[in-house]
């Protein structure tokens, strides 16, 4: 995210006992739930996988593990589309 991108800030209220009983590192909850949030704009088509990897300040392909890890596609290419292209091919 560049210095000069406006930020905006976001109170979340968690129930304690969402930890388990563990501590509670308000500092990483925090990094948790931006970096869900990004994969989550991805997810819905908001955002392109490199500008989400810079707003999650990660390199390209650890952005894209993440979404792996999330069950991301990282290439959503429509089915439909590629069934015509591939038959749009063989007809060349």
């Amino acid at each position: 995210m560049s210095a000069r991108e406006a930020t905006l800030s976001v109170r979340v209220e968690l129930p304690r006992s969402a930890a388990g009983g563990a501590a509670i590192d308000e500092g990483a909850v925090s990094e948790e739930l931006r970096l869900l949030w990004i994969v989550e704009q991805v997810r819905l088509r908001r955002v392109g996988v490199a500008k989400a990897a810079e707003l999650a300040a990660m390199p390209t392909a650890a952005f894209m593990r993440v979404l792996g890890e999330h069950g991301v596609a990282v290439i959503d290419y429509p089915a439909d589309e590629l069934a015509g292209e591939l038959l749009a091919a063989g007809e060349s």
